[in-house]
């Protein structure tokens, strides 16, 4: 009876967990954002507005692209960027977020082009990168290497981790998604890719 519980128990724990978290996550996002126009609006009207911080974010953000599609939008975004780069500290910030939301938002190339393993950071011990490009011409040149750039990311967190540059033939090509291999890294290994899982059932 205790073992039967104790299942149930876990069970529970394991459905809950998830929904709980990324409830949890939702629910700050939702009230940082809100509260950079409500806490101001609500101190000025003298009673509570939940919601408005939410939906005066998203008008700006149509209007801000509504504007930057048109002729003088754009010219006005140019000035706004030319500026920013012309400020120390405030450049690096700038031009960092707008290199992350070119890779995030745009329909270029991957930021990820295949999922590979590599031996890192020693022999034997081997892990999940992304290979990123091809590495600069001049460290080949002084390498006398053929490398390439890749990713090793951390678990849990897969935007953190390390640029290492590897020679083509230290890197095994992993027969995996860029996704599967995503979660696999975020889950700390356990969550399966699919066909692994078919061959283990």
């Amino acid at each position: 009876m205790i073992k039967h519980l104790r299942n149930i128990f876990i069970t529970g724990l394991f459905v809950l967990v998830p929904i709980f978290v990324t409830l949890s996550i939702v629910i700050w996002l939702f009230n940082r954002i809100d509260a950079v126009f409500r806490e101001p609006l609500e101190l000025f009207l003298g009673f509570p507005l939940v919601g408005i911080g939410v939906i005066l974010t998203i008008l700006i953000i149509l209007i801000t692209g509504f504007i930057s599609t048109n002729l003088l939008g754009k010219k006005i975004i140019l000035f706004t960027e030319a500026v920013f780069k012309k400020i120390p500290l405030v450049n690096t910030v700038y031009i960092s977020m707008k290199q992350l939301t070119d890779t995030l938002f745009t329909s270029q190339k991957n930021a990820f082009k295949s999922a590979v393993l590599v031996e890192y950071p020693s022999k034997g011990i081997y892990v999940i990168g992304f290979i990123t490009a091809d590495a600069a011409e001049e460290i080949n040149l002084k390498t006398q290497s053929d490398l390439k750039s890749v990713f090793i990311p951390t678990t849990p967190n897969p935007t953190s981790g390390m640029l290492v540059m590897i020679p083509e033939e230290d890197i095994q090509f992993l027969d995996l998604s860029i996704e599967a291999a995503i979660k696999l890294i975020v889950s700390g290994g356990i969550l399966l890719p699919e066909n692994q899982k078919k061959l283990e059932d």
